[in-house]
């Protein structure tokens, strides 16, 4: 599996930056007390040439400087970007919002992002069921912040006044523990996937619940993905005999923990998935995860060595509760197939399915390709996308819920190639909810959304899935290649997960 790489908050940061040194060199803000009443100024004279403002654009300029800081600005950054920009948020590399005044100072980055439509992050649409946390911006938020800047991103409060997420920011205040990996693994530069399992002992000596969590990636250069498994105490031992058997910690791990219990179809261990953008995950009040005396996680990394890197050291932080009134939450997986032909104008041995795969298998010890399982799962041939050879592909897969009770959240994937991603629940039905939808797929923000509302499921209700690809944009110095369901930064998914909330398993 492949979640979103560490590498996409760099890139951001990158154009960030740049943005934030032409502000720096000009395009900072204004600090007043008060907002300014707009003067002119006019040149004595015989040769005067400058003529005075007229009583129109005299007005539409104090219109333009009326925009309250306080009022209308303060509000938007506490409710979008706060919970990111302060504290130690993912985003405070890049931009650390601690007061107004550093609001001011960066207002024109501020405004440049957010007029690109690449800041604050929020790849799911409208068609969507309603999400909590939700920190898009309407069009009126926008040109809000663009004319705010315009006038000189003045602000009219205290400039040390400090900036405050309106709701929940995106790591843990508190936690109970953090747990460090038995070994850890240092990487060569140029190892393109690398997928590796790592012990992470809770030492749980009683029966309790996980209610709160996050991964705190250490070289974020290399650390691709997570995907978290709870397992059973009576494994331990086999993950200790796995454990530095090649030398190193952890040990080699494609398509799964090696442990049994987790391939697909049978993913009621998977705890947890993290990619950039993330962030903690805590549970509504009433809910966690079940985990028993004994038990242990086993954290799945996948690491890509773009660049050189030391031995990465991972952690991973916990909230735990021993209230046996909490419900157990647990992650369903739905899937749909990755079948991207090469196009018409692309020729070479790999653009040949069977070839393409067996590479792959030879990449990944054998493990990782994911292909013709999925196929199976959703009753396709590979010749029902064969006449995809325009460099645009796509497809659907309907299966059960497999569960009845409630939904907690929701959550989509795919690789750089995607463009379009949507879950919709009972679809052509009366009872058509769209889960999420994407019309504009970005790898780099792949969040877990939370609705609004309670939906109940069933589990003989539908759960479809819809995706869509675009070989163009698959980097051009990569051989061609017919491209499948596999576990590589190069090969491409199409799935979903549920987090739900098991309520009557009778009607299962």
């Amino acid at each position: 599996m492949k979640i979103p790489s560490a590498l996409s908050i760099a890139k951001l940061g990158v154009l960030v930056y740049v943005l934030f040194l032409v502000a720096s060199c000009g395009g900072g803000g204004l600090i007043t007390d008060e907002i300014s009443e707009p003067t002119t100024t006019t040149q004595e004279g015989p040769n005067s040439s400058v003529e005075e403002p007229t009583t129109a654009a005299v007005e539409e300029q104090q219109t333009t400087n009326q925009i309250s800081f306080k009022n209308k600005i303060m509000p938007i950054i506490e409710s979008s970007c706060a919970r990111c920009h302060t504290g130690i948020g993912p985003g405070t590399p890049h931009a650390l919002f601690e007061t107004a005044a550093d609001i001011s100072a960066n207002a024109f980055a501020v405004a440049a992002v957010v007029e690109a439509g690449i800041m604050p992050p929020w790849p799911a649409s409208d068609l969507s069921v309603g999400f909590r946390h939700d920190w898009s911006l309407s069009q009126e938020e926008k040109e809000l912040v663009a004319e705010w800047t315009r006038s000189g991103g003045a602000v009219d409060i205290d400039p040390a006044t400090k900036v405050i997420a309106s709701e929940g920011v995106n790591h843990l205040v508190t936690y109970d523990q953090e747990l460090f990996p038995h070994g850890n693994y240092d990487g060569e530069k140029g190892q393109v996937d690398e997928y590796r399992c790592f012990i992470y002992d809770p030492e749980l000596t009683e029966r309790k619940y996980l209610t709160g969590y996050e991964f705190v990636p250490d070289q974020i250069e290399i650390v691709h993905h997570l995907v978290g498994y709870r397992m059973p105490s009576e494994l331990r031992a086999a993950a200790e005999q796995k454990n530095y058997s090649d030398g190193q910690g952890g040990w080699s791990c494609f398509g799964g923990t090696g442990l049994g219990g987790d391939q697909i179809g049978t993913l009621n261990q998977m705890i947890t998935v993290w990619g950039p953008g993330t962030g903690a995950i805590e549970y509504e009040e009433g809910l966690g995860l079940l985990m028993e005396s004994g038990d242990f996680f086993v954290m799945q990394i996948h690491y890509h060595y773009d660049v050189e890197a030391p031995a990465d050291n991972s952690t991973f932080r916990t909230q735990w509760s021993s209230d046996e009134t909490i419900q157990p939450v647990e992650l369903i997986q739905y899937f749909a197939p990755a079948e991207i032909p090469c196009s018409t104008n692309e020729t070479g041995l790999l653009c040949d399915r069977n070839t393409s795969i067996n590479d792959r298998l030879g990449s990944y010890e054998g493990e990782g390709v994911q292909a013709n399982m999925v196929l199976n799962m959703c009753g396709y041939t590979p010749e029902d996308f064969a006449h995809m050879t325009d460099g645009i592909a796509s497809s659907t897969c309907d299966q059960s819920a497999r569960f009845t009770g409630s939904i907690v959240s929701v959550l989509g994937h795919q690789h750089n190639m995607g463009t379009s991603f949507r879950m919709t629940l009972n679809p052509d039905t009366p009872e058509e909810k769209i889960l999420l939808d994407i019309p504009k797929w970005d790898f780099e923000w792949q969040f877990a959304y939370f609705p609004t509302e309670r939906i109940g499921i069933r589990a003989n209700d539908v759960i479809r899935l819809d995706c869509t690809w675009d070989r163009s944009l698959r980097p051009p110095d990569l051989e061609p290649r017919y491209v499948v369901w596999a576990d590589g930064s190069d090969d491409e998914m199409c799935f979903a997960i549920i987090m739900g909330n098991r309520t009557n398993q009778k009607e299962e």
